[in-house]
Order: C-alpha cells, then sequence, then structure tokens
C-alpha cells in the first residue's frame, strides 16, 4: 500500500508512556517513505514496523522527531545526507530484523545521525553469532519484549533462526561504536568504556583498514544500484500490464517535474500551496498537476485551491445557434 496523505493524517496517534507525541504507521505493507511532510513535523516518535520498506530515505524535513521504530522491514540502504539534513536530532533507531548486512549502512548511519545513542540491528545479516539472538535462545514462536526505560517495546514479526543468523560479520560490535561514537546503547546491551578502547584499537589496525577497504567497495555498490533500485520501486506503484502514456511536460515523478518545470516565484507558491492545502486530496492534487508540469493555480483567500470549471450543459452548447436563428 503506497504511504499516501490520506493514510497519515488518518493514523493512529497518540502520547506514549514517555510523554512524546507518537505516529503509528505500522503493518501497512508500505514500499517507500513519501508524503511525510503532510504531518507537519508535529511528531516525536514515528513507528513505521512492519512493512516493506527498502531504503531509509526521502525524510522531509523533521526536526523535532528523535525515534525511529523500523523493526520488521527490509531495509538494506541508508540516505545518509537525507537523514542528515532533515532529521538532525535523531536519537534512537531501532531496525530489529531488517537486511543491514553492509559495513556501508554502519557507516551511514553513524553519518547521517550525529546524535544517534539508541541503535538496535538485532536480526540482521550483518550481527555477530554472539549476538542475544541465537539458535539456543530463541524459537521461531517467540516475541521479544525488551524494556527501554518504562516503555516495554514488541517486536514483530518472530526472526528467523536459521544457520545464516550466525554467519554475522566478525567484529560488527566494535566496528558499530567506531563508526557512530555517539551510541550508549547498542542491541540493548550498554557501550562499555573498555569497548570504545578496544574499537579505537581496532580502527588503527590492518584488520581496522581491511573493513574500512571493504565499506568503501559496498558503498560504491549500494550508490550504483540505488537508481536501478528506485526504478523498480516506481515502476510497482503503477503495475506491472499498466501502459504508461506520454504527457508534454511531465516528469518521472513530482520532484522531478517541480524541480525543471516551474519558476523560483512558482515554486515558492506551490509550497505556500501545500503548507495550506486543507485536506489531503487537496495535496495530492497538487502533486499529480505538479507531476504534469502544470501549475495548480492560485488559492483563494481561504487557503484552498479552488475546482475546476464545471463542464459546459447542453443549453449553453445551443444557445449560440439559438441567437443565429432569432437575428434570421
Amino acid at each position: 500500500m503506497r504511504l499516501s496523505a490520506q493514510i497519515i493524517q488518518s493514523a493512529e496517534q497518540r502520547t506514549n508512556p514517555l510523554g512524546e507525541r507518537e505516529i503509528i504507521l505500522r503493518s501497512l505493507a508500505i514500499p517507500a517513505i513519501e508524503h511525510l511532510a503532510v504531518s507537519r513535523d508535529q511528531f516525536d516518535t514515528m513507528d513505521l514496523s512492519n512493512n516493506h520498506l527498502q531504503r531509509l530515505d526521502n525524510f522531509p524535513k523533521m526536526e523535532r522527531l528523535a525515534t525511529l521504530y523500523l523493526g520488521g522491514n527490509e531495509i538494506s540502504y541508508v540516505d545518509a545526507r537525507n537523514l542528515k539534513k532533515n532529521m538532525p536530532n535523531l536519537n534512537t533507531v531501532i531496525m530489529t530484523g531488517n537486511g543491514v548486512k553492509g559495513w556501508n549502512v554502519l557507516s551511514d548511519l553513524g553519518e547521517g545521525c550525529p546524535k544517534l545513542e539508541y541503535l538496535s540491528l538485532v536480526g540482521n545479516p550483518i550481527t555477530s553469532g554472539d549476538s542475544i539472538l541465537s539458535k539456543n535462545n530463541v524459537t521461531n514462536k517467540e516475541y521479544h519484549r525488551i524494556s527501554v526505560g518504562s516503555i516495554v517495546c514488541s517486536f514483530f514479526p518472530p526472526f528467523r533462526c536459521d544457520d545464516t543468523l550466525q554467519l554475522g560479520r566478525q567484529h560488527y560490535r566494535l566496528y558499530t561504536i567506531h563508526k557512530i561514537p555517539t551510541l550508549k546503547v547498542l542491541d540493548f546491551q550498554k557501550v562499555k568504556q573498555s569497548e570504545r578502547e578496544r574499537a579505537q584499537r581496532l580502527a588503527a589496525s590492518a584488520a581496522g583498514a581491511a573493513m574500512e577497504a571493504d565499506c568503501r567497495l559496498e558503498a560504491r555498490a549500494a550508490a550504483s544500484s540505488a537508481a536501478d533500485d528506485g526504478a523498480v520501486t516506481s515502476k510497482s506503484y503503477n503495475g506491472d500490464n499498466e501502459t504508461n502514456t506520454f504527457e508534454p511536460g511531465e516528469g518521472k515523478n513530482a520532484e522531478e517535474s517541480f524541480a525543471t518545470q516551474f519558476t523560483l516565484e512558482e515554486k515558492a507558491q506551490i509550497r505556500e500551496m501545500v503548507a495550506n492545502a486543507a485536506s489531503a486530496e487537496e495535496i495530492d492534487r497538487i502533486e499529480n498537476l505538479v507531476k504534469k508540469g502544470i501549475f495548480p493555480g492560485k488559492t483563494d483567500n481561504s487557503g484552498s485551491i479552488p475546482p475546476p470549471p464545471p463542464p459546459p450543459s447542453e443549453d449553453e452548447d445551443n444557445e449560440p445557434s439559438k441567437r443565429q436563428k432569432t437575428d434570421d
């Protein structure tokens, strides 16, 4: 299910046990992050657990957001530039049971989240075999309830406990502590000073240099495949059997058309229209027009976009011929 403006506006909102404003967008089969600007940066916590997210990117400016719950997705790519620019105060990221397997993702999290203190990557391919998940203490039917402060968080679905879970990358924990020096808790275990010292020694060793080389290679591979993944995702929105019709001025998406089809003054007006929109339908209408390269038009005094004029009636169509007969 595509994450539309209407879904965001109708989603459950609550004050969690820590007194934070939280929006619940879990278990909606969301394939990609979009339209979150509709939330108007009104939340401290966002729950996107148990969806089909593969990329952590495309966030709007959300300076208030401090906590992201992303457990049970398929995330294997993180856009560090987007996170650092638009979510500078992100403090907690729960990515339990995702698809993280490369050093580059840890490096991107450290670069994109300069205030990150609490991180969970339990159940990802990159985690090592000595993590809290192992064949000895986890079964396929178990749910993991872990107390964090005064909150008890449930992470779904249950993790697979096959052999692949045991084959984590060596020195995962030390490398993560080195790349994200602000961490206080990693995988629900407190980061100790002795671990920080060992992480520094690892970074200065030959093994650390080899890990950094692998990180650069994986980052280049991820960057080269990012465009292909985005193209596949955009096609999946329209359906495999749907025929795309070309329209003059239409870009691949609203962002591309917005950047290329409008002047600076028109762009400022479009931003104002979105900010003053009274409903999710108006925002969707603005986006569709922008994607086609059509300026949505000026707003009225109430801030809403005037509806298109109604089609002429049959009487109006026949009026010129009646006048001609009268003149004759």
